[in-house]
């Protein structure tokens, strides 16, 4: 007779994981009718907060590789929310700064960012909320996280949309038959 095991406990790894993957799915669903990404939310809120910041710069605060940064940054733009302006000091380096219509979308951004933070903490008093983002900066603080900047910056465009890592194309050769072979 095989004996019924408990379960084991969860941890708090793994609840923040779980709770983090739903945050950030939820997230993105409330951007989507506002045609946005939570990378491009997260890109215009630094921008409004580090207006003539450099894409370079930028690039660096967020851990991002700058070619990937250059993609969002040009997609925005097109938009007519960020503008690029060549700096004085070197005319190779490239500001950035919101338009108006960037402040405009930040603003509803913001209307977004405070339903999802009500969606997430729906439940929690005032006090257990503060209790919580206290413990969570000092787990971020620990592991050197950067305050207001996502980790998920530095691997953005490495991952399919599923969450997982591309696999690896494998080299082919040609036979002596002239087929080609795995």
């Amino acid at each position: 007779m095989v004996g019924k095991s408990e379960p084991s406990p969860v941890t708090v790894a793994f609840l923040l994981s779980q709770v983090g993957s739903r945050s950030a799915q939820l997230f993105a669903e409330l951007l989507k009718p506002l045609q946005f990404v939570p990378a491009e939310a997260g890109i215009l809120r630094l921008l409004d907060r580090t207006p003539g910041i450099s894409q370079h710069d930028l690039a660096g605060r967020l851990n991002m590789h700058a070619s990937r940064l250059v993609a969002i940054i040009d997609r925005l733009e097109e938009r007519g929310l960020v503008d690029r302006e060549t700096s004085d000091s070197d005319r190779r380096i490239y500001c950035l700064r919101l338009t108006a219509a960037g402040h405009g979308s930040l603003a509803a951004i913001g209307r977004v960012a405070r339903a999802h933070q009500e969606a997430i903490c729906e439940g929690l008093s005032e006090a257990e909320r503060a209790q919580l983002a206290g413990l969570l900066r000092k787990i971020a603080a620990r592991h050197d996280l950067a305050p207001g900047i996502h980790p998920g910056y530095k691997s953005l465009g490495t991952k399919r949309a599923d969450g997982c890592e591309p696999r690896p194309r494998r080299k082919r050769t040609r036979q002596r038959d002239g087929k080609l072979s795995p």
